[in-house]
């Protein structure tokens, strides 16, 4: 007996599009950008004018929602296209934007960054090198 050769069922297509960082740069700063990070990570650096909701908050939140198209964006794209799914189920229109942040700092996009907190390490250690430096700019010619 051999076995059936019925075609493989196809996948629905998913609800949402996707799209790179540089199709999104060609409609950013009018779109829409929902930063489904933590609100850790997006402190530490977000595109201009994004929307910060962390997806383990979004269903609670979704009256803070604009009404329009929502370009959704995370890391690298696993959790906003965890988001675009759960808005697309209720309703929303989205677009998931392929590689997060990441490509979009990759690609050259405008990234706004927070200051170093004090207590962070790295921060410590670099504005004790800059003293270093400084102490060293400031000593007399000659004295080594």
């Amino acid at each position: 007996m051999q076995p059936s050769s019925r075609p493989e069922p196809k996948s629905e297509p998913e609800p949402w599009r996707t799209i790179t960082a540089d199709g999104l740069a060609g409609v950013w700063p009018r779109a829409a950008v929902l930063d489904v990070r933590s609100r850790e990570e997006h402190s530490i650096a977000y595109i201009p004018g994004s929307l910060n909701i962390p997806l383990d908050e979004l269903s609670s939140r979704l009256a803070d929602l604009p009404n329009t198209t929502l370009y959704l964006l995370c890391g690298s794209g696993k959790r906003s296209s965890q988001a675009a799914r759960m808005l697309s189920e209720r309703g929303y229109s989205t677009v998931n934007v392929a590689g997060g942040i990441t490509e979009w700092y990759r690609s050259g996009h405008p990234v706004t960054y927070a200051p170093p907190s004090a207590t962070h390490p790295k921060a410590r250690r670099r504005r004790t090198l800059s003293s270093l430096v400084d102490q060293f700019r400031r000593r007399p010619a000659g004295n080594s």
